[in-house]
């Protein structure tokens, strides 16, 4: 009887001390969530600051990030460039509807008007100051790449590819961005609504066309195999709206945005077929849609899907 009290004892004994071990288990990997390592993004809409690329990290930039998916660890990255405004937190939350319905991750880098002042530093990308190219490691462009590189290091997204889009200012962005480095990660480019380009033309001078800049007529002809989409609203048709440049050079492109985009894009294709090359630009429109990026966003995010799925 004795024998059998002492075994109960020492088995009710060994049960406590093993519950209390995993109670002590279980609040330890629980200190070890709360306190060891956070992830860069978390679900949701969060933002980081990004001082990583080196001959630009006196220049940090805020990033907005819209994620989906905690749980997912390759879903595709789109990249979107904010206009003129500088307002890149606007522009995640009016893309996470579709980030929603087509499980993406949206990227949205804030070049703000401290560190990039005017359109020769944010739409023009700092290539040339006061008039005087500057080395092409220091153009805000590199930050796409950079930026990309950094998310895969920090495991945000397996993905092997980016899309990138911008509106306004950002298209400008973007379309500049294409002819004068190597997105060499981009899977597709949508350049929307642009108030005016670098165009194709070597008798334009610079940053209305190509005289006098860096790009060749040789590299130019591999421009042209990119997957650039001039996205335009149909309605952005307004020769008086307030920010639309009406310089002298630009108004050779068109009265309005519409009228400009065709000409960026007939002039390249024009270009293109005259010296026997392959050209993979796209040119689209979306009915009923003036000079909002928010108009846009669904078309542009439909295209976006609709390139992963080939």
């Amino acid at each position: 009887m004795k024998n059998i009290l002492h075994f109960k004892y020492y088995g009710i004994l060994s049960l406590f001390i093993f519950s209390f071990w995993l109670g002590c288990e279980d609040n330890i990997e629980k200190n070890e969530q709360e306190n060891g390592p956070k992830k860069l993004i978390s679900f949701g809409v969060s933002s980081f600051s990004f001082d990583k690329y080196e001959p630009l990290s006196h220049k940090p930039i805020e990033v907005h990030v819209y994620l989906p998916d905690s749980v997912k660890t390759d879903l595709p990255i789109m990249f979107v460039m904010h206009g003129a405004s500088r307002n890149a937190q606007d522009y995640c939350f009016t893309w996470v509807a579709h980030a929603k319905k087509y499980q993406f991750i949206t990227v949205c880098p804030d070049f703000s008007e401290a560190m990039y002042p005017g359109s020769e530093q944010y739409n023009l990308g700092g290539m040339q100051l006061n008039g005087i190219w500057q080395d092409s490691t220091k153009w805000a462009y590199q930050y796409i790449e950079a930026i990309f590189q950094f998310l895969k290091n920090e495991k945000v997204s397996t993905v092997e590819s980016y899309g990138l889009y911008g509106h306004s200012a950002g298209s400008q962005f973007v379309h500049r961005l294409s002819l004068f480095t190597n997105p060499k990660h981009a899977s597709i480019i949508i350049s929307a609504n642009a108030g005016w380009y670098t165009t194709t033309d070597f008798d334009e001078s610079f940053p209305y066309g190509l005289k006098d800049s860096p790009l060749t007529l040789e590299r130019l002809k591999k421009k042209f195999e990119l997957p650039l989409v001039i996205l335009l609203g149909e309605d952005d048709n307004d020769p008086n709206h307030s920010s639309l440049r009406k310089t002298e050079e630009a108004m050779r492109q068109g009265k309005h945005r519409f009228e400009r985009g065709h000409y960026f894009f007939n002039t390249a294709q024009a270009m293109a077929d005259s010296l026997g090359v392959e050209f993979n630009w796209i040119l689209d429109t979306v009915p009923g849609v003036g000079h909002s990026n928010m108009g846009m966003a669904p078309k542009a995010a439909k295209i976006f899907f609709d390139k992963l799925k080939d």
